[in-house]
């Protein structure tokens, strides 16, 4: 049976029941903790232990952290949920939780990069909440700690799309500059960005250990979202590197790109900052580097799913953004096999 008890203006509902230990709450008025007792009364007589569970979110957080270790940035997103909903029992675990935790988010302001002082957008917000849902689903399918996934909730709309490409002239005059830059190493950093799709963080990290100086191989063993994926510079980016190497090999610790200072890895920000102004490409974002080499890619005829695989973007949402050019490649194919069935009927 439960007991219903009123302490300094709280109502506190306790649950006893032989071969469990006492499970109690209190609650604001006296119709919700009898309303609780009987949910939990009947969990118990189903043997439903998720409603029993006195493992918190931070329980769950600390246990994944352990068993899966996520990258830096993972790491770094889930002990921010940590600290928002880490005493929050997990029989407690609601939607509502969620959406609540992500007004918060939505007020955080970057402390640091290109965005420095703006909130975080609805995309990288999406995609601190998907990191939260993906350690939910292991602890629903994995670990019987969760019933269901309270983060299935509706995503912020995104505004994103940014058709931001370097123009032939205008990458003239990029290259123009950083041919005589004081940062050397500024040249080579954005050549592998637009030969590779890389992302600034992967470029930074790039050891020689992880480029085949023959083929052009470019290995990256910790990307932005944990996946492991080899890519290929572009001729006039190898042979950049290659005449880099030669003198610079054994300049920064293992890391291909450093500052002239010596610092390594490479702090492009403020170069890249200065390049851009000098060319006259206030702007330009780095990351539209990227865009830049997804969009030939796939001008090119390249198979959607392989230029997804190749970039590194884990999700296939990425494809929407190009859309309009996924339908050129679709074009291409559907003009390919006519022919082909063309030639098979005259033979």
């Amino acid at each position: 049976m439960a007991s219903i008890t009123k302490d300094r203006g709280r109502w506190r509902a306790m649950v006893r029941r032989q071969g469990h230990k006492p499970i109690s709450k209190n609650f604001k008025t006296r119709a919700e903790a009898k309303s609780w007792a009987r949910e939990i009364e009947t969990a118990l007589e189903k043997g439903d232990t998720f409603s029993l569970t006195n493992k918190t979110v931070a329980d769950l957080v600390d246990r994944y952290l352990e068993e899966v270790e996520p990258i830096r940035y993972e790491k770094t997103v889930l002990l921010w949920w940590r600290e928002q909903l880490g005493k929050l029992k997990l029989r407690d675990f609601r939607r509502a939780h969620v959406v609540q935790a992500r007004k918060a988010l939505q007020k955080e302001v970057v402390k640091k990069g290109p965005n420095k002082g703006q909130t975080l957008a609805p995309a990288t917000i999406n995609r601190r909440v998907a990191l939260l849902s993906r350690v939910c689903s292991v602890a629903v399918e994995e670990w019987d700690w969760l019933k269901d996934n309270p983060c299935h909730i509706k995503s912020l709309t995104e505004n994103n799309e940014r058709n931001r490409i370097l123009a032939p002239e205008e990458r003239a005059r990029l290259m123009a500059v950083l041919k005589d830059h004081q940062e050397a190493a500024l040249q080579g950093f954005v050549l592998v960005a637009e030969s590779t799709g890389m992302r600034a963080g992967e470029i930074r990290a790039m050891r020689w250990d992880d480029v085949n100086h023959d083929t052009g191989a470019v290995e990256i063993l910790r990307s932005k979202n944990g996946d492991k994926r080899v890519v290929f510079l572009g001729t006039e980016a190898l042979q950049w590197l290659r005449d880099w190497r030669k003198e610079h090999r054994l300049r920064f610790d293992g890391y291909v790109f450093g500052n002239a200072t010596g610092k390594a890895p490479f702090d492009y920000l403020r170069p890249w900052k200065d390049a851009k102004e000098q060319a006259g490409l206030e702007d330009l974002r780095f990351h539209d580097l990227r865009h830049g080499f997804v969009t030939a890619a796939l001008r090119a005829g390249a198979n959607p799913v392989m230029v997804q695989l190749v970039s590194g973007h884990r999700s296939s949402a990425m494809l929407k953004r190009y859309a309009h050019l996924v339908t050129d490649v679709a074009q291409q194919v559907a003009k390919a096999v006519d022919e082909a069935r063309a030639g098979s009927d005259e033979a």
